[in-house]
């Protein structure tokens, strides 16, 4: 009688995007961890290919990890991914010895996949690779709204790139969303790596989340942004929506949480709007019970987002029962369909307009909160995990 297959038990993920001693939380990052710690939780071995901010990150929010050090410097910006590239050419030595498990790309970034692809010609044999798709920035690169021309040119010089070599060398490719897969498909070499391409998903903690927001009753703050404080984020839409807002509700307080290479620009526009009672920014929090607390806290969720594929953040504000305002990027309209206001791409007016007709009809509220806490609900850490795993081995 042939012996059942043995799974592979240990899984090596590259995450080469992180950078910085403190790095900021992308949903990128959020995604892969707790995936992750749902596979620690069924006994696989977790290895991590980062950089020393990447292993804190981890540490930081609960996932234990087998460490490989890309890089220890503590260079941000954007130069910093150049230098990630560069390294991602040699593996470090103590990846000698992983010859047989998972190799799991956290992003079709060139960086992440050059890593995973040198271990496969490697271990041929004893390596299953598995690269996670994002996100596929448009060919015509100078058309991106809110990005700049030489960024928008290296990042996708970066993504093509790691694509191309995923869809070559990859077992599996796992496109975040439907939207994603479809992309894939028309790309140039779709008809080539769509079979082996499955659409993924991502998910809340939702008991953990309800557990967390449902003693707190007082509301705070009037509106939260969570995300990358970065100018295709809508930072800076955010800032003017709210300087329309405080012209019509004067006591108005925002909250903004995260980090990123606009940071320093964003606060500069608050002090040059005297906005600085009305805007809050309070960094990026890692712990859960905080986190998930200043949610609670707020009236509403912005995101005047130029470039989304899922926005893991939406789903935990709709775990929290806070209502989200955001721009109607179709992407997320098909992944979070009714349960959110959409408002159009770059429309500052009427964002502000939705927010202060929010704050100012609390049945509305209740109403939308409700039905995205029901909609949100079958979207689970756990569920997204096992469906992954089956996926790649």
């Amino acid at each position: 009688m042939p012996h059942a297959e043995v799974r592979p038990r240990k899984i090596l993920i590259i995450a080469n995007s992180i950078v910085g001693e403190m790095p900021g939380l992308t949903g990128g990052e959020v995604r892969f961890i707790e995936i992750a710690r749902n596979w620690a939780s069924k006994g696989f071995e977790i290895h991590l290919l980062s950089s020393v901010g990447g292993q804190r990150l981890c540490q930081r929010l609960g996932l234990e990890v087998k460490f490989h050090c890309l890089s220890r410097s503590s260079q941000t910006g954007r130069l910093a991914f150049f230098r990630l590239f560069l390294k991602s050419l040699l593996l470090p030595p103590t990846l000698g010895a992983f010859d047989k498990g998972v190799v799991y790309c956290a992003s079709e970034q060139v960086y992440d996949v050059l890593p995973g692809i040198w271990l496969k010609f490697k271990n041929a044999k004893g390596i299953k690779l598995a690269v996670v798709v994002h996100w596929l920035p448009p060919a015509k690169w100078w058309q991106r709204k809110e990005s700049a021309f030489l960024n928008s040119l290296l990042f996708l010089l970066s993504e093509r790139t790691g694509l191309i070599l995923a869809g070559l060398f990859a077992d599996r490719l796992l496109a975040v969303s439907q939207a994603t897969r479809r992309q894939i498909k028309k790309g140039l070499f779709g008809r080539f790596v769509f079979n082996k391409t499955t659409a993924v998903k991502c998910g809340v903690n939702f008991e953990k989340i309800r557990n967390i927001v449902e003693p707190l009753r007082q509301k705070k703050y009037e509106a939260v942004f969570i995300k990358r404080i970065q100018v295709v984020k809508g930072i800076f839409d955010l800032i003017e929506i709210w300087e329309m807002v405080v012209s019509k509700l004067p006591n108005a307080r925002l909250i903004i949480i995260g980090s990123g290479i606009d940071e320093a620009a964003a606060k500069k526009m608050v002090k040059e709007k005297n906005l600085e009672e009305k805007i809050q920014f309070l960094g990026t929090i890692y712990e859960d019970t905080e986190k998930f607390g200043k949610l609670a806290e707020s009236k509403l969720f912005l995101l005047p987002s130029y470039e989304e594929n899922w926005a893991i953040v939406i789903g935990e504000a709709m775990a929290a029962g806070v209502p989200v305002i955001s721009y109607g990027l179709e992407e997320l309209k098909e992944v979070w369909e009714e349960n959110f206001v959409a408002v159009p791409v770059g429309n500052k007016k009427v964002f502000a307009e939705e927010v202060v007709r929010l704050l100012s009809q609390a049945a509305a509220r209740e109403e939308l909160s409700e039905r995205a806490l029901n909609f949100i609900k079958d979207y689970d850490w756990q569920l997204v995990a096992a469906q992954e795993l089956e996926a790649i081995i």
